[in-house]
C-alpha cells in the first residue's frame, strides 16, 4: 500500500470539517435508540435489520455549512421475514411509519415524523440537530447478498403488490467503498496508535485518505451550491466518482494534493452512458442509477459539470505556479464561507514568471485598482477582485489615487494556467498606460482560464512612490458563479 502523505496544514483544514467525537456518540445513541425501539415493537417479530448507511456509515460526515444546519443520519430498516410478494410498498412503509410516530411520541418530540419519497424523518429540535432518515426494505433475495428492495411512494405500482421495486444495497456500496480506501489497513494502524484491539477501535476514529478526500469535495459543493441546493451534486455521485479514481491516483502521487488533483482531473472518467446519456450506476447494483435526476432535466448535469471546472479552479489543478502555502490557502477559501481577505491571498513575488519591480521603491501612496467588465456586447459592469468571469470578455482598469497628474502609471499583468503557459503568454511584465475618454488605463480580455493578477505603480523619476495590491482576475470557462452579464 502507497503511503499517502498528508502535510499539517491539509489536517488542520480538514479538521475544520470533521464531524466530533461527540457527534458521532451523539448519533449513533439516537441511531441505537430508534433501532431498539423498532425490534421491540409488533414489527420485531419480522425480523429488522437496522443499520447504518451514507457519510456516517462511510466516515465521510462533514459539519454543516452553516450553524442552523444538520446532520443527516441515514439507517435501513430490513424486515428479512417478509418479501416483496407478501405486501405492498405502501403498507410496508405505513407499518414503519406508525412505529417511527409512536417512538416520536415516546420521546416527547416536538417534531412529529415527516414521509419523504423512499424514508421516514425524525428531526431532532436541539443543539445538535440531527435528523434521521429510516429507509424501509424487505431483502430482494433469498440468500442474505446485501440486496434489498426498497419503497418509493412516486412509483405507479406503490399501492398494490407487485414485484417491480426499486433496489439497492447499501451493505455492499459500504464494503466497495472501504475495500477502495484501504480501511482496514487503517484501522490497524489507529489500533496499534491506541494498543487496542481493532474491535475496540470506534470506526469514526479511522480516517482514510479517500474518506478525507470526500469530505473536501462535499464541502466543495456545498459552499459552490448554497444559493442553488437542488442542483448540487449529491453525496452519493461524488463519493462514487471519487472512490472510481482512487486507486489510479495513489499510484500516480503518494502527496496528498497530488492525489487530490488527479482525482479533480478525472473525476468525470467515471461517468458512464445509458441510451446515450450521461449516467452513474451503484457500482455494486447495477440495476440501480444514481444519477436519476440527470435524465429528468440536463440542468442537474450541466451543473455538475460546472461544478468539476470549479473544482480544477479553485484547487489550481492545471496551475503549478503558485507556492504550496498559496494553494493551501486557495483550497480553504473555496470550502469556508466569509474568510475575510479582501485581497488575492497568493504572494504573486513567488510566481516564477512575476518580474522584480523596475524602480526603486518609496511607497508614500495608496494605490487602488477600479476595473471594469464587458461580456458579449452588455454594458460595462464594475468588479471586485477575486470576481470569477467568463472567457472572451474585455476588461478595463484605472488607478485611484491623489494626484496622478504627477506621476506615470504603469501595470504589471501576471497569467497563469495551462492554457496560458500553452499559448506562450504568462507574461509577468510591465506596460504602459493607454488613453481612452482621457482617462489612462490598461485594457486586457478574459482569453485564458486560470487566475491572473494585474498591478498598478504610480512612477516619477525612476521612484515607485506607491503600487497596488494585486487585483485578480479569475476566467472560467462555460459559465461563471459569480457574475452574472
Amino acid at each position: 500500500m502507497v503511503n499517502i502523505t498528508i502535510s499539517k496544514e491539509i489536517k488542520s483544514l480538514i479538521e475544520e470539517l470533521d464531524v466530533s467525537d461527540s457527534k458521532y456518540e451523539i448519533a449513533a445513541n439516537r441511531y441505537n435508540s430508534i433501532a431498539d425501539y423498532i425490534k421491540n415493537s409488533e414489527l420485531g417479530t419480522n425480523k429488522p435489520d437496522i443499520y447504518l448507511q451514507g457519510s456516517f456509515k462511510l466516515g465521510t460526515a462533514i459539519k454543516p455549512l452553516t450553524e442552523d444546519g444538520a446532520y443527516d443520519i441515514d439507517i435501513v430498516c430490513n424486515f428479512t421475514k417478509l418479501r416483496k410478494k407478501d405486501q405492498s410498498q405502501f403498507s410496508l412503509k405505513y407499518d414503519l411509519g406508525k412505529i417511527v410516530k409512536n417512538y416520536a411520541k415516546a420521546q416527547s418530540m416536538s417534531n412529529k415524523p415527516e414521509e419523504s419519497k423512499r424514508c421516514w424523518t425524525l428531526k431532532y429540535v436541539d443543539e445538535n440537530n440531527f435528523h434521521i432518515d429510516i429507509l424501509p426494505s424487505v431483502p430482494l433475495n433469498e440468500k442474505d447478498d446485501g440486496y434489498i428492495a426498497i419503497t418509493d411512494k412516486t412509483k405507479d405500482n406503490y399501492l398494490e403488490m407487485s414485484s417491480n421495486w426499486e433496489t439497492s444495497n447499501p451493505k455492499g456500496y459500504a464494503k466497495w467503498f472501504r475495500d477502495i480506501s484501504k480501511f482496514s489497513v487503517y484501522q490497524k494502524e489507529v489500533a496499534k496508535r491506541f494498543f487496542a484491539s481493532i474491535e475496540k477501535v470506534p470506526e469514526y476514529k479511522v480516517r482514510t485518505p479517500l474518506q478525507r478526500i470526500v469530505q473536501i469535495l462535499k464541502r466543495h459543493a456545498e459552499v459552490c451550491f448554497e444559493n442553488d441546493i437542488e442542483h448540487k451534486p449529491s453525496s452519493i455521485i461524488i463519493t462514487t466518482l471519487a472512490a472510481k479514481q482512487y486507486q489510479l491516483a495513489s499510484s500516480y502521487s503518494s502527496d496528498f494534493l497530488g492525489v487530490i488533483d488527479y482525482i479533480i482531473e478525472h473525476l468525470q472518467d467515471g461517468i458512464e452512458f445509458r441510451n446515450g446519456n450521461p449516467c452513474i450506476y451503484n457500482p455494486v447494483n447495477k440495476t440501480e442509477v444514481l444519477s436519476n435526476k440527470w435524465d429528468k432535466d440536463t440542468s442537474y448535469f450541466e451543473a455538475f459539470k460546472k461544478w468539476c471546472e470549479q473544482l480544477k479552479l479553485d484547487f489550481n489543478v492545471e496551475n503549478s505556479s503558485f507556492s504550496f502555502a498559496d494553494k493551501v490557502q486557495y483550497i480553504r477559501n473555496s470550502l469556508f464561507k466569509n474568510n475575510g481577505k479582501k485581497f488575492p491571498v497568493v504572494n504573486v513575488n513567488s510566481i516564477s514568471h512575476h518580474q522584480n519591480s523596475r524602480w526603486r521603491e518609496l511607497l508614500i501612496k495608496d494605490v487602488l485598482i477600479k476595473a471594469s467588465y464587458l461580456h458579449k456586447g452588455f454594458r460595462w459592469k464594475e468588479i471586485k477582485s477575486g470576481t470569477k468571469l467568463n472567457k472572451h470578455g474585455s476588461l478595463k482598469f484605472e488607478v485611484q489615487s491623489s494626484d496622478l497628474q504627477d506621476y506615470d502609471i504603469w501595470w504589471q499583468v501576471t497569467n497563469t494556467g495551462r492554457e496560458a503557459e500553452l499559448a506562450n503568454s504568462l507574461r509577468g511584465d510591465f506596460y504602459d498606460s493607454e488613453l481612452v475618454e482621457g482617462k489612462r488605463v490598461r485594457k486586457e480580455s478574459t482569453l485564458y482560464t486560470g487566475r491572473h493578477y494585474v498591478e498598478a505603480y504610480l512612477v516619477k523619476d525612476g521612484i515607485c512612490y506607491g503600487k497596488s495590491n494585486p487585483f485578480e482576475v479569475i476566467v472560467t470557462d462555460k459559465f461563471s458563479l459569480e457574475f452574472i452579464t
